[in-house]
């Protein structure tokens, strides 16, 4: 191969390589910037006491495996791309890992402390669609604000209720 073609499949090769890792977007994953209340307003559980507090959790009792109310220091959310690309990952204590992705009504819910595998919930409301548990209109903003029926295979010992109330900031 001559000096030139070695040089220009050198350039062309480092090209390549700098498209590949741009279009990973692997750099674009990041802390939210901040982690609150649900804006929506709604209440998802019963107890007074809730309103105004991160929710996440199942049953129907205030406790470490069932509604917990963490501050918001305690969650740990990443966001990954941005607008609608945007995914979310949440992370709070006693177990609890959620998943969301920009458009999407479903959302993954785990909880590794009861052995509760990954499973995806469907928060959309069966009676009027203008209705959205999970509030994308915001750039690079997510709002949950739901409750819906655990996924079947968890076999709860209560309603069976998850209950999710929370809102990332990811600009």
């Amino acid at each position: 191969m001559t000096r030139s073609h070695t040089t220009i499949a050198r350039t062309a090769g480092a090209l390549a390589a700098a498209l590949v890792l741009a279009a990973c977007g692997s750099d674009d994953a990041r802390d939210a910037a901040s982690v609150t209340t649900s804006t929506s307003g709604a209440s998802v559980t019963d107890t007074s006491t809730d309103l105004g507090s991160i929710v996440i959790g199942w049953g129907d009792a205030d406790s470490d495996t069932e509604i917990t109310t963490p501050k918001p220091e305690d969650v740990t959310a990443r966001c990954i791309g941005r607008g609608d690309d945007l995914a979310v990952d949440i992370t709070a204590p006693h177990g609890w890992k959620i998943h969301a992705r920009h458009g999407s009504q479903t959302l993954t819910v785990e909880n590794t402390d009861q052995n509760l595998v990954a499973a995806d919930i469907d928060t959309t409301n069966k009676f009027f669609d203008a209705l959205q548990s999970v509030d994308w209109s915001k750039t690079d903003q997510i709002d949950i604000a739901a409750t819906t029926d655990a996924p079947a295979g968890w076999k709860p010992i209560h309603s069976g209720r998850i209950q999710l109330s929370i809102h990332l900031d990811c600009r």
